[in-house]
């Protein structure tokens, strides 16, 4: 089967299921109720801006696959792959859109239909069919908390101006093809950083976010050409283009490949 590159950490636990006969089911199972997923319904114009996705008292209508082997309802990982379906399969936009729920909440509402529940319906390189068993046992679970980012506060506009040192280290990153792009935070940890210390975080967005080949490099630039009370940490970005793109609404890149998220 062929490999597909993930665009968030419930695809990178996908796909591990999918390449990896030995990958624990529920290593897969436990986050997809937490994590946020996506459905294609039905689109109702006279309702856009007002937050709901059917007419007061109804259910979204829920798009089902009729295909000569299976009747299939497609449950998406992120976004664009919903929007990669719409494109494969020409699926009229003004019929049809995307939608998002909490997936222990999608999961107990698709699971009423007399249909597979499949994750990436369409999409043959990360497609899964779920065990309704499985999803039998996970829904008799109690409701997980959504799946949070990181409790360390971010500070989208450090003071400082951390950037004004790192000319290299961004002449560096547009060397580096794997590399899609960069976002210089100030950060400040649960553990106390020295007196007269500040917190500065490098977040890589590359192009498999399982690769950290480069954050130690980057971590010993980013020390050697700043201040010795600038304290570095590097992370590598996980989220879908949709994410990036309300991120650099509120922070710019550091660093952008020409081809970031034109498509």
């Amino acid at each position: 089967m062929a490999t597909f590159t993930p665009v968030n950490s419930l695809e990178i636990k996908l796909r591990a299921m999918l390449t990896d006969k030995n990958t624990p089911s529920w290593s897969f199972y436990t986050p997809l109720a937490a994590m946020p997923l996506w459905l294609i319904v039905r689109h109702h114009p006279e309702l856009d801006g007002s937050g709901l996705l059917a007419p007061p008292g109804k259910n979204p209508e829920v798009c089902i696959f009729n295909w000569p082997d299976a009747t299939v309802v497609g449950i998406y990982t992120a976004a664009c792959r919903a929007q990669e379906v719409f494109a494969k399969f020409n699926i009229p936009r003004h019929e049809w859109t995307v939608a998002s729920a909490p997936g222990y909440q999608l999961l107990k509402f698709v699971s009423q239909f007399d249909a597979h529940l499949v994750i990436n319906a369409g999409l043959a390189e990360c497609r899964y069919q779920l065990d309704p068993d499985m999803v039998e046992i996970l829904l008799s679970r109690p409701e997980p908390k959504p799946a949070n980012a990181s409790p360390t506060k971010v500070n989208f506009h450090p003071p400082g101006h951390p950037e004004k040192f790192l000319g290299p280290l961004r002449e560096f990153l547009g060397r580096q093809p794997k590399v899609r792009a960069a976002w210089i935070f100030g950060y400040k940890p649960e553990q106390p950083l020295p007196a007269g210390s500040q917190g500065y975080e490098v977040e890589l967005v590359m192009e498999d976010p399982e690769d950290k080949s480069l954050v130690q490099e980057v971590k010993v630039m980013a020390k050697a050409l700043t201040p010795v009370e600038m304290e570095w940490v590097i992370g590598v970005m996980v989220a879908d283009d949709n994410s990036l793109r309300n991120l650099s609404k509120q922070a710019p890149p550091f660093y952008a490949r020409a081809d970031f998220l034109k498509s």
